[in-house]
C-alpha cells in the first residue's frame, strides 16, 4: 500500500478549475492561499477541512514536489489547449500527488472489470482483504469515491451502488500524457502494445493508442520481441 498521508477530503472539479485559474494570475504563496481559502470557504465550513482541502489542491498544482512537478507543466499546457480533457489530466496529477488515490482506484478498476455496479461494502471488503482493518482506510476510500463522482466518472445507481460513466479521450497529445504518466506510476520496465490499452488506473476512460504515434513520439522507446511490440519510457 502506498503512503496514505494527506488525502483527507474529496475534491470537486470546480475547485480544480479555480486553483488553475489562480496559477494563471501569478499569485505568491501567501496570496494564493488566501485567494483559494476565500473561494473554498463558500462551500466548506470549518478551518480544518478548509485547510486540508486547500493543501490537496496546492499539492496537485502549486507546491514543488518531486513526483508531481515534472508532469505538472505539461498537464497545465494541455488543459489550456484542450480544456475538455481537464478530468483525465487532473486525475493523473492527483494520482502522482496522492498515491493512495491510485491504490484505491486500482481496486475499483478491477472490480468494475468484473461487475457493472460496485458498492461501498464491496470496496471496503476488498481493501480490508488486501490491507487489513485500518481506521482511516474506509474514510479514505469514501473520499476517493466522492472525488470520482464529482469528476463525473462514476454515478449513483442507488444510495450505496455506483456505476461507471466512462469518458472518451480522442486527443493524441492527451492520450500520450495519460499513458506516460500511468507507465511512470505503475513502474514497469516495459509494456506490450495491448497492455497500454488496459491500464487499470485508466478504467474510467476509453482511448485508443496508435502504434505509429508511439514510434514517432520521442518519450517512448519501441522495440519488437518475438513479433510483439514492446514500449518503455525513455530515461
Amino acid at each position: 500500500m502506498a503512503k496514505t498521508v494527506g488525502f483527507a477530503c474529496s475534491i470537486k472539479l470546480q475547485w480544480i478549475k479555480r486553483t488553475i485559474q489562480l496559477l494563471e494570475e501569478g499569485h505568491d504563496k501567501e496570496s494564493f492561499k488566501k485567494e483559494l481559502n476565500d473561494y473554498l470557504s463558500f462551500e466548506i465550513e470549518g478551518p480544518t477541512r478548509l485547510r486540508k482541502t486547500r493543501e490537496i489542491l496546492m499539492n496537485m498544482w502549486y507546491y514543488e514536489l518531486d513526483d508531481v512537478s515534472p508532469a505538472r507543466k505539461e498537464a497545465l499546457s494541455l488543459i489550456e489547449k484542450y480544456p475538455e480533457y481537464i478530468v483525465p489530466i487532473s486525475l493523473c496529477i492527483l494520482y502522482l500527488a496522492y498515491p493512495v488515490v491510485a491504490d484505491v482506484c486500482k481496486f475499483m478498476g478491477r472490480m468494475f472489470e468484473a461487475h457493472d455496479e460496485i458498492t461501498n461494502a464491496m470496496l471496503k471488503q476488498k481493501l480490508f482483504d488486501e490491507w487489513g482493518e485500518r481506521g482511516t482506510l474506509e474514510a479514505t476510500s469514501r473520499r476517493v469515491t466522492l472525488t470520482l463522482k464529482e469528476l463525473g466518472l462514476i454515478k449513483d445507481a442507488s444510495r450505496t451502488r455506483y456505476i461507471l460513466t466512462k469518458q472518451e479521450i480522442t486527443n493524441t497529445e492527451v492520450i500520450n500524457f495519460v499513458i506516460a504518466t500511468i507507465m511512470k506510476i505503475d513502474g514497469g520496465s516495459y509494456y506490450s502494445f495491448s497492455e497500454l490499452h488496459d491500464f487499470v488506473l485508466l478504467f474510467p476512460f476509453d482511448y485508443k493508442v496508435s502504434k505509429e504515434e508511439l514510434i514517432t513520439n520521442n518519450r517512448y522507446t519501441v522495440s519488437t520481441f518475438g513479433g510483439e511490440v514492446s514500449v518503455s519510457l525513455r530515461e
